[in-house]
């Protein structure tokens, strides 16, 4: 690969991540604003209300939509790639046709079940009327996360952020008029708007960029495509269902052999972690796994793009780990209170954890990307949601929530060591020198924040840790403008103008 070529592979790559990263603060923020003022008019039984009808609503839509937004990016991707205009239209026409059949059948059994729904989320039958209107919500979001899907695919990813920004305002600019007016009976018809502003901007995007109006279809030529894409699609709502029931029984079990105390402990730092490190993630799956689709029949390529999207990311989230394990204790009395105070170490720990999981993370795509469902659903379905399931139990067993935080390293530190072997068989994938070093480098540096973390801390000693986080900064900030050349391109751009 040329090193012009390579420059522009990371520079993609970290505009995909800026991009996305830089629309998930913003949504963070508008999140934390709604929340606030969600609290001030509905209260706390207001906000469980509005809590659980998202949670049935995106159980029932996650169910009835069978995967397939995820699976459709894999086809589009490949025929972006190879700028197969006609095939690009095919796929678009058979997905739309197949979630139009899908977001009907969700929205039915809302209605259907409107009365058990209630009595099952809220203990009675109060509320069945709000899951019947929930279907219009259920129908727009399956259609609408089909839209998505073809912008990922055909790498959109200005028009996929321009239109998560707007999803953000219109949650706060609409919703909160209507909670102030309406109260609790203003939440479905909030949702319904945001679903049907969603849709809209998917829809409009989506229409002026690809044309189907001129594709002939037939059930008999279109079912080998359509099988293959609910085959894979299916296979990724089972793992995604066995992981949520594997949440379930983790925090069944926490509350019955400890308390209702350290369930809420450990929800709490992993609603820390997530949100801080959350858009490095988001980033991944939004334009990195249409980016792996495209190429993933040619192995040199995969390797190629699989390393310097882990070599972007652990020079991001290496920083990002840093700055939570010394601001830890900070972050609990902002975003938390007092009573969480416990929870510094268990933060610490997840810390360390993160950049293990962003090590991680890249590969885990490969076989997805593939369309290798057998080995995604061993890998993904049942290895690693076992492996959750075995660590989390066993080492809050060992040492309560201090041991889950301890889990979540040792969870992920696995991972790498499990798809490392798996990749290399399969797919005769490795690692880079150069990656390796950087991660080496940079962990060394991290480890001995985290030793000096668990001391008691002073002055000398926070300003030792603010030392090596400065200087891992800037060496992350050196490779990353020495493989893109970013800080090149901005200046150029700015000199220009």
């Amino acid at each position: 690969m040329s090193k012009q070529k390579e420059s522009n592979n990371y520079s993609s790559i970290l505009k995909g991540t800026a991009l996305f990263g830089g629309v998930q603060v913003f949504n963070i923020l508008i999140n934390l604003i709604r929340g606030k003022l969600v609290a001030l008019l509905l209260g706390p039984e207001g906000m469980g209300i509005s809590s659980l009808l998202t949670s049935s609503m995106n159980t029932i839509q996650q169910f009835t939509g069978l995967g397939l937004n995820m699976s459709s990016i894999q086809e589009i991707s490949r025929a972006y790639e190879q700028n197969d205009h006609n095939k690009i239209a095919y796929v678009v026409y058979i997905l739309r046709k197949l979630l139009y059949i899908t977001a009907t059948l969700g929205s039915l059994l809302s209605i259907i079940l409107c009365s058990y729904l209630s009595e099952w989320t809220f203990g009675n039958s109060d509320y069945k009327w709000y899951f019947v209107i929930l279907s219009i919500v259920i129908f727009f979001t399956t259609i609408s996360n089909g839209e998505l899907s073809i912008l990922q695919g055909i790498h959109a990813v200005k028009k996929l952020a321009f239109t998560s920004i707007i999803g953000s305002l219109t949650g706060l600019i609409i919703g909160v008029p209507l909670y102030y007016y309406l109260g609790y009976n203003g939440i479905v018809p909030a949702m319904i708007a945001l679903s049907l502003t969603t849709f809209t901007f998917y829809r409009y995007h989506t229409y002026k960029m690809i044309k189907v109006s001129n594709i002939i279809f037939q059930w008999k030529t279109a079912s080998p495509l359509a099988r293959k894409m609910i085959s894979l699609g299916v296979l990724l709502m089972i793992s995604s269902l066995i992981g949520t029931l594997v949440n379930y029984i983790v925090n069944a079990f926490i509350s019955r052999t400890g308390s209702l105390e350290d369930v809420g402990l450990f929800q709490a730092a992993n609603s820390i972690t997530n949100q801080y490190i959350g858009l490095v993630f988001t980033a991944m799956a939004m334009d990195f796994y249409p980016r792996l689709s495209a190429i993933s029949s040619d192995n040199i390529k995969v390797r190629e793009l699989v390393n310097q999207q882990i070599e972007v990311v652990i020079l991001i989230v290496f920083p990002l780990a840093i700055l939570l394990i010394i601001t830890a204790p900070l972050l609990i009395r902002i975003l938390l209170t007092k009573d969480f105070i416990s929870l510094i170490p268990v933060i610490r720990w997840m810390g360390l954890g993160i950049v293990f999981k962003a090590f991680a993370f890249p590969m885990g795509y490969i076989a997805f990307a593939k369309g290798d469902k057998k080995t995604f659903f061993l890998l993904e379905g049942i290895a690693g949601n076992l492996l959750m399931l075995v660590t989390n139990i066993l080492f809050y067993m060992w040492g309560g929530v201090y041991g889950l935080g301890i889990s979540f390293v040792v969870l992920y530190l696995s991972f790498i060591f499990i798809y490392s072997i798996i990749t290399k068989q399969l797919y005769n994938f490795s690692l880079n020198v150069a990656t390796k070093k950087i991660f080496i480098r940079n962990f060394i540096l991290l480890i001995s924040i985290f030793i000096i973390s668990f001391f008691k801390l002073n002055i000398i000693l926070y300003s030792v840790m603010i030392l090596i986080f400065l200087i891992v900064s800037v060496l992350c900030l050196h490779d990353l403008n020495k493989k893109s050349g970013i800080f090149d391109k901005i200046k150029n751009k700015l000199t220009n103008k």
